[in-house]
């Protein structure tokens, strides 16, 4: 039987039911206190992304089940937990599913166990696998294959938006965004690729190394990888070992960083090269100041501000890892405080609603309504006003970036930009999700009366 610090369920229930506005960000600092082995490491993060990803149909199914209103958090959370293994692990027998859940969660709700016991129970005798595909129906779960032994899920035929944002876990004001603006062809395309886990990637500091160098000490330890993509970038296809990645060779080499392409992409569009005078105004936790740092071969000089001094300090701490020769500075949110021009390039990767992101941050996906949206795009008018254009000279070209598919904070600001700075959108693009990469969009704002080198 698992002891407190060993006991994986309960860690992730407790991150779910606290009060940290970010569980998925405080998963590792609490793993670390623990005495877990990587397995029950990566049984944790899948229980508590896959929790934050599928909550909406989770909650579904425990309140088709249960012979009341739910209204209890933490007995939400725990039902939730104990249903994402019933049917989204295969590898997980249905009596640990069930047993491991409720022991986890008794100190605390031990007055509740029959109630979650009836729940999960009910839940494991009344579901069995389609091996087919079926019509949309409320007592039918199409990913993994589940269908009920009642009703569920909203009707298709009065709600058929609801229904799909429902079995797929995702708010529909944001499904119904999507239809509108790119179809249900692609918006069916944007869930299913983010209700998997992202690839991972990563970006080898060419300044120390080349691709052929990482993949072969990599491989030496279990660790394959894809052909490079854009020279630098190495997709990790499998990898026979589970101990930590700071662990794995070249690391403590700086040999390379962990980044996706489409992150790589995006200051791809903004060129920045040797001698230039680069500032980035939002660049905890840093993947796009270091990548323009290898990208201009080490001579640009670049200068990574933050409004976080905790974050520039870990940022700090990579740059030393990778032999980066970067400026930092606290700078304060108002932009007294702005450091000195001229400035070739300003990047600008602006706080947003990481909904090209849903698969890496699952907290966003309950968290988007439009309400969250208008604090959003508020947030990013005072940027552009206090920070970027203060810090703009006539030649100075900026690059507009975010984790977000949304337009207000996308095509709608690029445009804002670029008329309140005098310069026009170039190179504007929107990178949607899949399995292989994150979505996300870019611009560059360029100046009106130069052209591009």
């Amino acid at each position: 039987m698992n002891t407190p610090d060993t006991d994986v369920r309960r860690l992730v229930w407790q991150l779910l039911s606290g009060d940290h506005p970010f569980p998925s960000r405080a998963l590792d600092g609490a793993l670390a206190e623990g005495s877990f082995d990587p397995r029950d490491r990566g049984l944790a993060k899948e229980l508590l992304t896959g929790v934050l990803r599928h909550q909406s149909t989770l909650e579904a199914v425990a309140a088709a089940y249960s012979n009341r209103r739910i209204k209890e958090e933490e007995v939400r959370w725990a039902l939730c937990v104990g249903l994402y293994q019933l049917l989204f692990l295969d590898r997980v027998p249905v009596h640990a599913a069930i047993d491991a859940t409720l022991n986890a969660v008794k100190p605390e709700l031990s007055p509740k166990s029959g109630f979650l016991n009836a729940i999960l129970r009910g839940v494991s005798r009344g579901i069995s696998k389609v091996h087919k595909e079926y019509a949309p129906s409320c007592d039918l779960l199409p990913e993994p294959g589940w269908r009920f032994d009642r009703g569920v899920f909203l009707d298709p035929r009065k709600d058929a938006l609801g229904h799909l944002a429902e079995t797929n876990g995702y708010p529909k004001f944001l499904l119904k965004r999507w239809v509108e603006a790119v179809g249900e062809d692609r918006a069916r395309a944007r869930m299913t690729a983010m209700n998997h886990k992202a690839s991972l990637w990563l970006r080898v500091n060419r300044l120390r190394c080349g691709a052929d160098q990482v993949q072969k000490v990599l491989a030496d330890v279990g660790i394959e990888t894809d052909a490079p993509v854009d020279e630098v970038m190495l997709r990790v296809r499998s990898m026979e070992t589970s101990v930590p990645m700071t662990t794995w060779p070249g690391f403590a080499d700086g040999w390379w960083s962990v980044q996706d392409p489409t992150s790589y992409r995006s200051l791809a569009l903004g060129a920045p090269a040797a001698e230039e005078r680069i500032l980035d105004l939002c660049a905890a936790p840093g993947g796009k100041s270091f990548a323009a740092y290898e990208m201009s071969d080490g001579k640009a000089e670049v200068l990574a501000c933050d409004v976080s001094e905790s974050r520039l300090k870990v940022m700090q701490a990579e740059a030393e890892r990778l032999g980066h020769d970067l400026r930092m500075k606290v700078i304060d949110p108002e932009g007294t405080d702005l450091p000195d021009g001229p400035w070739n390039l300003v990047l600008c990767d602006v706080p947003c609603s990481n909904t090209g992101v849903l698969h890496k941050r699952p907290e966003a996906r309950g968290r988007f309504r439009k309400e969250e949206l208008h604090k959003i795009v508020t947030m990013q008018n005072l940027l552009r006003k206090r920070l970027i254009l203060p810090a703009l000279q006539d030649h100075t070209r900026v690059l507009w970036t975010t984790c977000s598919l949304e337009p207000e904070e996308n095509q709608e600001q690029g445009a804002r930009l670029a008329k309140a700075s005098g310069r026009e959108l170039r190179n504007e693009t929107v990178f949607e999700p899949s399995t292989d990469q994150a979505g996300g969009y870019a611009a560059l704002v360029y100046p009106i009366s130069t052209s591009p080198s």
